[in-house]
């Protein structure tokens, strides 16, 4: 009989250390769900971020780079922040059978630094950007 006794004191330490060992188990998988579902929302952001740097680009090549800077709305929940600075400009001239032409085309050269935020993602770009003007200056010789 002092045995029989023995053995339910035994069973509930059992289950009491069972069930420690499924509670930490439980909370270290809500753990990893967590922490998984803040991963997938990151790399979500990320692809958002990526999917609209074309758009910006584009955006870009249509705005007036002599603004200097300037923040647009790309929709979705992302902002553009610009800032263009001229790094040169000129009128290229050209060699021909009656001599040195200039163009009648001026061309810039714009370095465009680019801000991409979204939520609590951002991602800088830099790029270069080409632009031509055609001057009311006929062509004329260059000696």
């Amino acid at each position: 009989m002092r045995e029989a006794r023995n053995e339910r004191g035994f069973l509930i330490l059992e289950v009491l250390i069972a069930g420690l060992i499924l509670t930490a188990s439980i909370a270290a998988t809500m753990y990893l769900f967590k922490m998984g579902f803040e991963h997938l929302e990151r790399a979500n952001d990320s692809n958002v971020l990526s999917a609209k740097l074309p758009l910006a680009v584009a955006l870009l090549r249509s705005l007036d780079l002599e603004r200097k800077e300037g923040t647009e709305d790309m929709g979705d929940g992302v902002t553009l922040r610009w800032e263009a600075k001229l790094v040169e400009k000129g009128r290229p001239v050209y060699d021909s059978p009656e001599g040195s032409v200039q163009s009648p085309y001026e061309v810039f050269l714009y370095r465009v630094s680019l801000r991409l935020d979204f939520k609590r993602l951002g991602r800088e770009y830099e790029m270069d950007f080409f632009r031509s003007v055609k001057t009311d200056v006929s062509v004329t010789e260059v000696f």
